[in-house]
């Protein structure tokens, strides 16, 4: 957007119409807008406990927005607070099986979206910013809620207000305790019968989103004939990144590798050779 044209400030901003709600949550409202018959979305802030938040996400989006594996900012303005970025009508990656069906035809493109969400995992984890983890993960579908579909069929990170600096000790995600199978072992509270605090808690590394690549890659594979053969192939992958201890988990990088051995292999296909939906 930068290169092309300026990013658009308040006095931009205040002279748009809002139109659709499209997206919520704890802390903003997502509408559809539209800008000299460019649509686009905009977002306010939801409630002022998380304006930290929200403004924390304008400034991930001004530092990666560049980046093809996030949402690109489009304009902003920190008085409202509200800040507006690229509109894409698919949807959150809840709605892969509405786009996609679920037939074995949609395979390769259903397993890109494992190697996209690998590939911007990765990314976060070697990010110029420093390294970064995925905090609004504790279940399949928050996770998912986290990324929108491109009509081309790629994955984009859409939601950074959640994510956390991982410092040489570790980090640790918000200040409530986390439970089920999905969070990762070391995210759950250790000392079992006292009242969880935060200060407490032992901090953990990004390893804790390796953790979870095995069930979101296998809701993108869904459950069509080919799907089951495909995680015969994954099973050893995905088992490593199961492993309880973090140290023994792949490396985002490492995983991403092994996708797109896999993906030539299996598929015949480099992982970045697209088809359109």
């Amino acid at each position: 957007m930068n290169e092309c044209h300026s990013w658009l400030a308040c006095d931009d901003i205040r002279h748009l119409d809002v139109g659709e709600l499209i997206g919520f949550g704890a802390v903003k409202h997502v509408y559809q807008t539209s800008w000299q018959n460019n649509t686009m979305a905009v977002a306010f802030l939801n409630n002022n406990n998380y304006s930290a938040d929200f403004l924390f996400g304008i400034e991930v989006l001004k530092q990666l927005g560049w980046s093809k594996y996030i949402v690109q900012l489009i304009g902003f303005c920190e008085e409202v607070p509200v800040f507006l970025t690229e509109y894409h009508p698919a949807g959150s990656s809840v709605n892969v099986d509405i786009i996609f069906g679920n037939d074995s035809h949609s395979l390769s493109q259903r397993f890109q979206l494992c190697i996209d969400y690998v590939k911007i995992l990765a990314f976060l984890h070697d990010s110029p910013a420093g390294p970064l983890m995925m905090c609004d993960s504790s279940t399949l579908v928050k996770t998912l809620e986290q990324y929108l579909l491109t009509t081309s069929g790629n994955l984009v990170l859409n939601d950074v207000d959640s994510l956390a600096k991982v410092m040489e000790g570790g980090t640790v995600c918000g200040h409530r305790e986390l439970k089920g199978d999905f969070v990762a072992p070391e995210q759950k509270w250790p000392f079992d019968g006292d009242e969880y605090r935060t200060e407490r808690m032992p901090p953990y590394s990004e390893k804790a989103d390796v953790w979870k690549i095995p069930p979101v890659c296998s809701f993108f594979l869904g459950k069509s004939d080919g799907a089951r053969a495909l995680h015969y192939h994954l099973h050893n992958m995905h088992r490593r990144c199961r492993e309880k201890e973090p140290h023994r988990r792949p490396s985002a990088r490492e995983l991403l590798r092994a996708y797109e051995t896999l993906n030539w292999s299996y598929f015949g296909k480099k992982a970045e050779e697209k088809e359109e939906l």
